[in-house]
């Protein structure tokens, strides 16, 4: 900051620093874009702004150069250390801020180790750290040497432009994602109203902005599933008896869920998914139940309970152990909740005829951990089904396990020592 200040008048030199905030965001859209466009594996538009520019950027900008000043004479590890600190603090801040302004979250590190509140997380932090290292040793003496001689009419243009148009985008992207929450509170009252097409349409008109910020897929997914949940709760509580006899083999399925399946669970690959484990049964049993609940659910909801039916039932057609895999199903050092959805499909269409919604059912039931939404209300009834079935079966696993090991150590205490009586 001192720098620039000794080499321009002071007259212009805040539309050079509003010129270097401009690049220095743009600078932040094109790691966040490329970020976000290697993770998803096509283009993304990253930020809240519809324009190139990510503002959080210009501002961490800011702030890293008024404490390179301050802290000028600091040995460089603890001058970094404050970068980082900072850098830090400011996503903390913008992330809090976001939250309560807009009630919902931008981005969440609850998954990641060491995070604080899911808003910053040591990760990133370590990441900022060394951003802030590049900026002040390489990028910002190269742009501030740039700028400083290009004619200083073209930079109070070019930083009045930028503000008119930041200004402008702002207020355009407050309104857009005003109309999301709109139209999610929406979708969470009127879900089973709507017709597919009508749903598609909502969540087409607000894609930027889940490839942008992937986790307000977990805001969706909450709103959604807690409607699911409230209608299909109340079902099962009616009904939970009977359906658990039907699926233990005590009262045979309906002629109609066998008529749905019998291409194929009797097919020889896949019986195959007999001899893999899934979390306390095997995933045959696993796919067989979601399949039922899914038939049973959607018949009552009146959706189209023959594509759930089948959609379920191949939504985990993978022949490999999830917990140990490799080549030629998986690659170690994949992630199996990611990459099981493409495989499954990959193995249903081979051995069977698989429609749009029994294949956005397959490719989209571990959502949000997959980017892009549910195209059906029968694909989320399915989603919502297999957590539900995979909670089920492991409360129940970990209920037996502490069951085995409470009477194994009741055992063991009974058991007096041989040299007790002595």
């Amino acid at each position: 900051m001192i720098e620039i200040s000794i080499m321009l008048d002071e007259g212009t030199i805040v539309f050079y620093y509003v010129a270097l905030f401009a690049i220095y965001s743009f600078l932040g859209w094109i790691i966040e874009a490329v970020y976000r466009s290697v993770t998803q594996k096509k283009f993304v538009n990253a930020g809240f702004l519809y324009g190139p520019f990510i503002p959080l950027y210009g501002i961490g900008a800011a702030f890293i150069l008024i404490l390179q000043n301050v802290f000028s004479t600091w040995h460089i590890l603890p001058r970094f250390l404050i970068f980082g600190l900072a850098l830090t603090t400011l996503e903390y801040t913008v992330g809090f801020l976001s939250e309560k302004t807009f009630k919902m979250t931008l981005w969440d590190y609850s998954e990641s180790k060491l995070n604080l509140n899911g808003r910053v997380c040591l990760q990133f932090s370590i990441c900022w750290t060394a951003l802030a290292l590049i900026f002040v040793t390489l990028i910002h003496p190269v742009a501030l040497s740039a700028i400083t001689k290009l004619n200083a009419v073209y930079i109070e243009i070019a930083a009045v432009t930028f503000v008119i148009y930041c200004f402008t985008d702002f207020v355009f992207s407050v309104i857009f994602i005003t109309e999301f929450q709109k139209k999610i509170a929406y979708l969470y009252n009127e879900y089973f109203n709507l017709s597919n097409i009508e749903i598609e349409k909502i969540f087409d008109s607000f894609q930027r902005l889940l490839n942008a910020f992937p986790d307000l897929n977990k805001y969706i997914n909450k709103n959604i599933n807690n409607n699911i949940k409230r209608i299909v709760s109340s079902f099962l509580k009616s009904i939970q008896d009977k359906i658990i006899e039907e699926i233990n083999g005590r009262r045979p399925f309906e002629y109609e869920y066998y008529e749905t399946i019998q291409d194929i669970h009797g097919h020889e690959e896949f019986i195959k998914l007999k001899d893999y484990f899934h979390h306390n049964s095997s995933i045959y049993d696993h796919v067989q139940e979601v399949a039922y609940l899914s038939y049973r659910i959607c018949k009552y909801l009146k959706l189209d309970h023959r594509s759930a039916t089948r959609g379920a039932i191949l939504h985990d057609f993978f022949l490999y152990d999830w917990r140990d895999h490799d080549e030629p199903d998986l690659h170690r050092k994949k992630f199996h909740g990611v990459e099981h959805p493409a495989i499954a499909l990959t193995n249903a269409k081979k051995h069977f005829s698989v429609n749009e919604i029994e294949e956005d059912i397959i490719k989209k039931h571990m959502w949000p951990l997959t980017f892009v939404p549910p195209r059906y209300k029968e694909s989320f009834v399915v989603s919502f089904i297999d957590k539900y079935v995979s909670s089920k079966e492991f409360i129940d696993e970990f209920r037996k396990r502490r069951k085995r090991r409470n009477t194994h150590k009741k055992n063991m205490r009974s058991k007096k020592p041989i040299n007790s009586r002595i």
